[in-house]
């Protein structure tokens, strides 16, 4: 069997990467994709896109001149430990010189890196080459891939995933996770881990902190659980320096109270179900399977991200509650345990633990109480699936071992090594169907972006470089929507279409000079516009589905007597008035103390 994927695995993981890959293409239907487009322009892929167009643009995300104007937004009033997700995307970004690209071909890197890294994950635990082959894809295409998508582009990517697990595992094994290869692989892995998602680094120290005590009560292993701890550390000072800077910034600047605002309840707004886990998920391909999710969400409480397994980690899952069961009852009569049946048990472990950190109620919601930091703890289930697919790869290996030793007659390498591919094959077949989605929005997507992208060029045709516009109403950003419901990282929309022109939105909340128009909008109509050109300028734009009734229906005909006529976007929702026929008189007239308090936050009422 080795032959034929090559010298070691190698074969094996080209074959992973590339069916991986191939799935993706076709699950999102790139046929149809204009790849100049992002694949998805709702939520919050909107951040995601301005992130990489400020990549572009300034060399890095953390601070961009053209949003939160006059001043700029400055990212390090919001700090993640992602540094590692955005030196991809930087890679990626500059090599391919668009943006809009860079998003979706970081995108679809997620799928062959997932399926990459679980393939290790489940050879390391022990599983064939061919059952490795099927269920690494799997977990690829996972239902969570396509739910998180481009709008959780960073989430998406959660192949770091396995490489932790990897560490889990060995320390749960009694393994040496240190020593001139293990620890060369022990940090590298600690490194990565901590510098690319902060959810995941988490994850990664529950499952290395529950592999160390199991360790330790099961073999009394000490030295195993110290260098889980050395790992742990380590990647917890990996979390640390990616945000240094971001640390600096609040000590040199005074910490943003209001930048980072969670409530502890969402916890178990964003927790699972484990009845979520085991329904088909939300994008299912067969109509009455998406139709019984449906009615799922739509009739009891708590949707949270729409957590789902997928049928086959569904049933991995289930294989692993029934194995601790089994440990649990029959532990002092059990025969030794073999090398497969150990690794199943600890994958029980870890995958109960991992359940109850993220089930309603659970773990998480503890955490809560101490932290709010993390709130998605649903998004753990990418640990569960993992560990799950692992499982069904270790029984469909020893279901085929027990096949071929009882079958009569005894059945021919060759014989046994078809039946092998048969089930991968099989395997792969309901996962392609049951896991990926059965429709796509890339021509909707496309027309708004393409509309969008014409009329801000017409605004910003009008006006000079360096030129800003004023964005009413004000939406405090990110993570807030608007008065009227409608989500705040549409303020970011504007900056996506233009170049060179700068817009009031998308400055962290929290400072004066992010939130100046929230105190700009309480002023009289027909001020606002003087008082706009005042600060420095150049237009105002008007989101309707933002505005609330009242505003509504006083800007548009205060700021067109005052203005002449807006340009109306073709959806309708914008309208531009220029400043630049704003009478000399009134901009004089404007006091230093109002433009004060507007700009700079001084205690002066006007």
């Amino acid at each position: 069997m080795s032959r034929s994927w090559g010298r070691g695995d190698w074969g094996l993981y080209a074959a992973v990467a590339a069916l991986s890959t191939a799935f993706a293409l076709a699950a999102l239907q790139v046929w149809a994709a204009d790849w100049t487009v992002p694949w998805s322009d709702v939520g919050d892929a909107i951040p995601i896109a301005a992130h990489f167009k400020t990549l572009l643009e300034t060399g890095w995300y953390e601070h961009q001149p053209l949003l939160g104007a006059p001043f700029g937004q400055q990212y390090h009033d919001f700090p993640t430990a992602e540094t590692g997700n955005f030196l991809l995307a930087t890679g990626v970004a500059h090599l391919l010189g668009d943006w809009a690209l860079a998003v979706n071909v970081v995108f679809l890197l997620g799928f062959p890196l997932a399926g990459l890294s679980a393939a290790w994950f489940i050879r390391v635990a022990g599983a064939s080459r061919v059952l490795t082959l099927a269920t690494a894809v799997l977990f690829a295409i996972l239902p969570y891939h396509f739910v998180q998508s481009v709008p959780h582009l960073f989430i998406a990517a959660y192949w770091v995933i396995p490489l932790g697990l990897v560490l889990a595992l060995r320390a749960a094994r009694g393994e040496p996770l240190w020593g001139r290869w293990r620890g060369v692989q022990t940090v590298l892995i600690a490194l990565v881990v901590g510098a690319t998602d902060t959810y995941y680094a988490v994850f990664v120290l529950i499952m290395l902190a529950t592999g160390g005590i199991v360790a330790i009560l099961r073999d009394r292993a000490w030295a195993r659980f110290r260098g889980a701890v050395l790992a742990g550390l380590l990647i917890v000072g990996a979390m640390a320096l990616t945000m240094l800077d971001d640390l600096v910034f609040g000590w040199a600047n005074g910490r943003n109270e209001g930048a980072f605002e969670r409530e502890p309840e969402h916890a178990e707004y964003f927790a699972f179900k484990l009845a979520q886990l085991l329904l088909p998920w939300s994008g299912h391909q067969v109509p009455a399977l998406a139709e019984l999710r449906a009615r799922y969400d739509a009739d009891y409480p708590l949707v949270s991200e729409q957590p789902a397994l997928g049928l086959i980690p569904a049933i991995g899952f289930l294989l692993l509650l029934g194995w601790l069961l089994v440990l649990a009852v029959t532990r002092r009569r059990a025969p030794a345990a073999t090398p497969r049946r150990r690794t199943l048990g600890i994958l029980a472990v870890l995958a109960f633990v991992a359940f109850c950190f993220g089930m309603l109620g659970g773990i998480g919601t503890l955490v809560s109480l101490v932290t709010d930091v993390l709130r998605s703890w649903n998004r753990i289930l990418v640990v569960i699936a993992l560990l799950a697919l692992a499982a069904v790869a270790l029984a469909a290996d020893a279901a085929l071992e027990r096949w071929a030793r009882r079958a009569q007659p005894q059945p021919e390498p060759a014989m046994r090594g078809a039946v092998g591919a048969l089930v991968a094959v099989v395997l792969l077949a309901v996962g392609l169907v049951d896991q990926t989605p059965a429709t796509n929005a890339h021509a909707a997507t496309a027309a708004r972006f393409h509309a969008y992208d014409d009329y801000f060029g017409t605004i910003e045709a009008g006006l000079d470089p360096g030129d800003w516009v004023v964005q009413l109403p004000y939406q405090a950003f990110p993570e807030t929507h608007t008065a009227t419901g409608s989500d705040a990282n549409d303020v970011l929309v504007p900056y996506l279409h233009t170049t060179r022109t700068g817009w009031t939105g998308g400055g962290i909340k929290g400072r004066p000079e992010a939130d100046w128009t929230q105190i700009l909008e309480q002023l009289p109509a027909r001020e606002i516009p003087a008082v706009a050109a005042a600060a420095g300028a150049s237009g105002l734009l008007l989101d309707r589905i933002a505005t609330v009734d009242a505003w509504l229906a006083e800007w548009p005909p205060v700021f067109t007597a005052a203005l002449g006529a807006p340009l109306e976007s073709p959806d309708g929702r914008y309208l531009y008035w220029s400043l630049e026929d704003v009478p000399p008189e009134e901009v004089d007239a404007v006091s230093a103390d109002t433009l004060a308090f507007l700009l700079e936050g001084r205690e002066w009422s006007p």
